[in-house]
């Protein structure tokens, strides 16, 4: 009887095509396609596929699958994963043509042994194949890795770097370019706790970047946000941009440049921001983006001032349909959403959050930064996760809104503040119901106690009965 190692030499030593089998008669191509909606369904992918290499047991079946495989090994995002833990075959996995992976982002220990062999050998022997390289540690290790990565690697795409503590250093400018500084091919770059001074150099020779993310600190800067400009006007190809600052990094007061100095990004689809609102401030005020569709700014701090934001907003070639308000705590968010994303139930790709703080400058700054946005939507949505009280200012709010023709209010437990925000004012000399004019509609939120709908809808009766005289009806309901 065969072993299971005979048999499974066999079957890799098995080519000869079966008449019987349908799939031997499909072209090279169709199999492709099979092969790859097979690669998209692997659950965990990076585990699976790119760690364990299931991809191997296809080129076990037939020469024919071996070839298809092999061919396309871009398409199918084949490659050799080297790291701290020894795989098997180590010397053939080497040796062969496949891309490599480094992913040393998970050991917590020093790089000593086995390991440092393994990392030395790939950076220095087959540099021309390293694809990608994730890497996370000590200043001891990565003091290893700048060491051993002074050379061109004229195929890596993807550089995840995290240092433990901030890293204050210069990075070499000869760093994965080697002493004749090739230009980097870098298409996505991560960087974590880094100083904003010592990878500016660095960012400057990455110009075919397409995603872009830093978690930095600006300290020892003179102008970060002027720096980091010049970095990205060297990036035409940028599409994604993720910047989060250290809690606690030093900014310099807002700046107010000159049209010459404006970096405009075309490309870029992407913006996510997490710090000071000052640092932001400063960016765009020499910033500009109008392809971009998914944006999320979320501030440490309570914005002093607003000034270039809603410039940058506004040249936003998006056309928004609804908004979403939502109080949470004592954080303040707006959503907004095209028209698009609104008749799929997709979930908003703008986002503006406020920080704990003072949630009434928090609403009028940021409302006041988003007013052109506004003023055009056709639906306001606010979901609240506590009792709205008086310190929100509704008529200031709601005044930012005169498109709107649907109202939707969820999660108070009483609306009868909104209801007198509404009638305030209602009907003086001058007021010509310019406010809230295109109303149609307000659909109120389930109320815990639903004895409560009769009083709450009594509320609304003064407003509702002036819009119905001056002919603009407005129907006021409860969520069933």
């Amino acid at each position: 009887m065969e072993t299971a190692d005979e048999q499974h030499k066999g079957t890799c030593q098995d080519t000869e095509r079966s008449p019987n089998l349908t799939i031997n008669h499909l072209p090279d191509e169709l199999v492709l396609e099979i092969f790859d909606y097979y690669r998209q369904g692997i659950d965990p992918y990076d585990l699976q596929w790119r760690k364990k290499h299931v991809w191997i047991y296809l080129t076990h079946v037939c020469r024919k699958w071996r070839a298809v495989i092999f061919a396309s090994y871009s398409r199918l995002d084949l490659g050799i994963t080297v790291g701290p833990e020894k795989p098997e075959h180590i010397k053939t996995i080497l040796s062969g043509p496949l891309p490599i992976s480094i992913d040393y982002k998970s050991i917590r220990r020093d790089i000593t042994g086995s390991a440092l062999w393994r990392l030395r050998a790939t950076l220095q022997q087959h540099h021309h194949r390293v694809r990608e390289i994730a890497f996370k540690g000590s200043s001891a290790n990565f003091e290893k890795l700048l060491k051993m990565a002074q050379r061109d690697f004229p195929v890596l795409e993807s550089l995840i770097l995290q240092f433990e503590f901030l890293y204050e250093a210069k990075l070499p400018d000869t760093f994965l370019r080697g002493p004749d500084l090739s230009d980097l091919r870098l298409r996505r770059i991560s960087l974590r706790h880094v100083s904003l001074a010592s990878i500016s150099g660095f960012l400057l020779s990455a110009t075919a970047v397409t995603d872009l993310a830093l978690q930095f600190d600006t300290s020892f800067s003179p102008s970060p946000e002027a720096s980091l400009l010049t970095c990205l006007q060297g990036m035409p190809c940028l599409r994604r941009l993720d910047l989060s600052m250290s809690f606690g990094s030093p900014f310099q007061p807002p700046t107010t440049p000159t049209g010459k100095d404006m970096v405009r990004l075309s490309k870029l689809t992407g913006l996510f921001y997490l710090g000071y609102g000052v640092f932001l401030e400063n960016l765009v005020a020499g910033l500009s983006a109008p392809s971009l569709r998914d944006v999320g700014i979320e501030f440490y701090d309570d914005v002093p001032s607003i000034v270039h934001l809603p410039r940058f907003i506004n040249e936003i070639e998006e056309h928004y349909h609804a908004v979403h308000m939502t109080f949470e705590d004592l954080d303040f968010s707006f959503s907004l959403q095209t028209q698009l994303e609104y008749n799929n139930h997709c979930k908003p790709r703008f986002r503006l959050v406020s920080v704990p703080g003072d949630v009434l400058q928090s609403i009028i700054r940021m409302s006041d930064a988003l007013s052109t946005r506004l003023s055009t939507v056709e639906e306001l949505r606010v979901t609240f996760d506590w009792a709205p009280d008086d310190s929100i200012p509704w008529r200031e709010l709601l005044q930012h809104f005169p498109s709107v023709k649907v109202f939707r209010a969820e999660g108070a437990s009483s609306y009868y503040r909104i209801a007198r925000a509404l009638l305030q004012d209602h009907g003086d000399p001058g007021d010509n119901f310019a406010f809230l004019s295109a109303l149609e509609e307000i659909e109120l939120g389930k109320l815990t106690d639903k004895s409560q709908r009769g009083c709450e809808l009594v509320a609304f009766e003064p407003f509702v009965s002036a819009r119905q005289q001056a002919g603009r009806p407005v129907k006021v309901f409860f969520n069933p």
